[in-house]
């Protein structure tokens, strides 16, 4: 973060935070989070959609082809 920026991030704050712990929901957030594959582990099969052209796309039929490496997190 630059130098005039870097007090920014400190006035970010969401919303509804506290209603959320309250209510359990980061709770259920860190039981998937244990109960998701680990590193080095394999991920089950799913599909999705393709956004370029809505297209569904197996994760089985993308390790078929080479090496791959999936990562999945918040950007916020």
């Amino acid at each position: 973060m630059g130098e005039a920026n870097r007090d920014a991030g400190a006035i970010y704050n969401y919303a509804h935070f506290d209603e959320y712990v309250a209510n359990g929901g980061d709770t259920g957030d860190e039981s998937a989070f244990w109960a998701s594959p680990r590193a080095g582990q394999r991920a089950p099969d799913f599909t999705l959609l393709r956004l370029g052209d809505g297209a569904d796309v197996a994760l089985s039929d993308l390790w078929r082809s080479k090496p791959l490496v999936m990562e999945f997190g918040s950007f916020t």
